[in-house]
C-alpha cells in the first residue's frame, strides 16, 4: 500500500482524509436516498396503473351489465305493451260483437198483454157483426197499446243489454288491471334481480380492491425493508408465485 503524501503536519492531513471520506460517505448516502425515492416513486407509480386498471375494467363492465339490464327491462315493457295492445283489441272486438248480437236479439214484437189480445178478439168479433165503426176504433187503440207495449218490451231490452255492456265492460277492465299488476310484480322482480347482481358485482369489486391494496402493502413493506436494511445487491421485486396468481385473477 501506497502511503499517503502529505506536506502538511501529519494531524491536518487525517483531518483532510476523514472530511473527504465523511464527504464521500454523504454522497453515497444521498444516492441510495436518491435511489430509494427513485424505486419508492416507481412503485407507487405501478401501484397506482393496477389500481387504475381495475377501476376502469370495473366502469367497462358496469356498464356493459347496465346497458344489458336496460335492454331486458326494455325488452320486458315492450312484452307487456304488446299484450296490453292485444288484449284491448280482443276487447274491442268483444264489445263489437255483443252490440252487434244485442242489436240482431233485439225484440220486434211485443210480449202481448192480456188486455191487447182481448181488444183484438173483441175486434174480429165487431169485424164478422158488422160494426165496423167500433171494431175500428177498438183497432185503434189496439194498435196504440201495440205500439205501446212494443216499446216497453225494447225498453226492457235495450235496459238489459246495457247492464250486461257494463258488467262485460268492468270485466274486461279487471282483466286489463290483472295484466298490470302482473307486469308490475313482473318489473319490480327485475327491478330486484338487477339491484341484486349489482350489489354483488360491487362487494366483487371491493374485495378486489382490497385484495390489490394487501399486495400494494406487502409490496411497499418489502422494498421499505430492503431499503432500510442497506441490503446489497440489486433490489429483487416481490414476486411469488401466490402474488402472480392473484395478480393474473385480477386481470393484470
Amino acid at each position: 500500500m501506497i502511503p499517503l503524501k502529505c506536506s502538511l503536519r501529519p494531524v491536518h492531513c487525517l483531518h483532510t482524509v476523514y472530511a473527504e471520506a465523511a464527504a464521500a460517505a454523504a454522497r453515497i448516502q444521498d444516492l441510495k436516498s436518491a435511489q430509494g425515492q427513485r424505486m419508492h416513486g416507481e412503485l407507487v407509480s405501478m401501484q397506482h396503473r393496477e389500481l387504475s386498471h381495475l377501476q376502469q375494467t370495473y366502469q367497462q363492465e358496469t356498464q356493459a351489465f347496465d346497458q344489458q339490464w336496460a335492454m331486458r327491462i326494455a325488452a320486458c315493457e315492450q312484452g307487456v305493451a304488446a299484450q296490453l295492445t292485444g288484449l284491448r283489441a280482443a276487447h274491442e272486438a268483444q264489445l263489437a260483437a255483443f252490440v252487434v248480437d244485442a242489436e240482431t236479439r233485439r225484440p220486434t214484437k211485443p210480449q202481448h198483454s192480456a188486455e191487447y189480445l182481448d181488444n183484438r178478439k173483441t175486434e174480429e168479433q165487431l169485424v164478422k157483426q158488422g160494426q165496423y165503426q167500433r171494431a175500428h176504433q177498438l183497432k185503434v187503440a189496439a194498435d196504440a197499446l201495440y205500439l205501446s207495449e212494443l216499446a216497453a218490451t225494447q225498453a226492457a231490452w235495450d235496459a238489459e243489454a246495457e247492464l250486461r255492456r257494463r258488467k262485460l265492460i268492468a270485466k274486461q277492465q279487471g282483466e286489463v288491471e290483472v295484466l298490470l299488476q302482473r307486469a308490475g310484480r313482473g318489473r319490480n322482480e327485475l327491478e330486484l334481480r338487477r339491484l341484486n347482481e349489482a350489489e354483488k358485482r360491487h362487494n366483487r369489486f371491493r374485495a378486489r380492491v382490497q385484495e390489490l391494496d394487501a399486495m400494494h402493502r406487502l409490496e411497499s413493506v418489502h422494498l421499505g425493508a430492503f431499503l432500510d436494511g442497506g441490503q446489497a445487491g440489486k433490489y429483487a421485486p416481490l414476486r411469488d408465485t401466490t402474488i402472480k396468481k392473484k395478480r393474473e385473477l385480477l386481470g393484470l
